[in-house]
């Protein structure tokens, strides 16, 4: 275990309850309720104190963001260490946007506006559920492979291939389109379902949608 100062424990500590009440802000009231200021008075401390730890609000979005990744990526695995399938993937993101509908929207809904997420803070986070995506389908695939028809071009695919090569995996491109197929589809299903786009007296039938579309693929 590696050694930490009390200054250093401290510090770790504050920052933990700045991501929580942040985390807590967004659950009650989304992105407009986060407030550096409100989260200096739950602290107890002015609000320049907490500027030693968060510069501003934008580095304030990119710690809740990229702790919303990973809670999700987190909570993903732990059902994937228990039955490894597309499904599986797809119902726990559903069941995770359930319980956290305003951190769903934070990390894929509409962007916010003025504020960029930093690339490498947030990519390696928001990547984890799709990498996770793509072994699945290359492993449920076998040595044949997916055979979606038509792919689309190599030139329309190389964007994707260098991103996954990035992130150190190299996939066919018939995996990378079914990859993004089925991504597309969990992702737009489940906006649509948080958003109320399909209107109301959907809450019981959430996770037989999500089985019949992900079954609907192929997977």
């Amino acid at each position: 275990m590696t050694d930490t100062t009390p200054r250093q424990r401290a510090r770790l500590e504050t920052e933990a309850q700045i991501t929580a009440i942040g985390n807590r802000m967004v659950d009650e009231d989304g992105i407009e309720g986060v407030s550096l200021r409100a989260i200096a008075r739950e602290l107890g401390v002015v609000s320049s104190a907490v500027y030693r730890y968060v510069r501003n609000r934008d580095e304030l979005l990119t710690i809740l963001i990229r702790d919303a990744f990973d809670q999700i990526a987190d909570f993903v695995d732990e059902a994937l260490a228990k039955e490894r399938s597309v499904a599986v993937l797809a119902l726990a993101m559903l069941e995770w946007s359930r319980a956290h509908p305003n951190r769903w929207a934070l990390i894929y809904g509409t962007p916010i506006a003025d504020y960029e997420a930093p690339r490498e803070e947030t990519v390696v986070p928001g990547t984890r559920i799709m990498i996770a995506l793509a072994r699945l389908v290359a492993d449920s695939a076998g040595d044949e492979g997916p055979t979606p028809e038509p792919l689309p071009s190599a030139a329309a695919l190389q964007p994707l291939r260098e991103g996954l090569a990035e992130l150190g995996l190299e996939h066919e491109d018939a995996v990378i389109m079914s990859t993004v197929t089925i991504w597309v589809a969990a992702i737009g299903l489940i906006n649509a379902l948080r958003f109320g786009q399909f209107g109301p007296g959907l809450d019981g039938v959430e996770d037989e949608l999500m089985r019949g579309v992900i079954s609907s693929l192929g997977e």
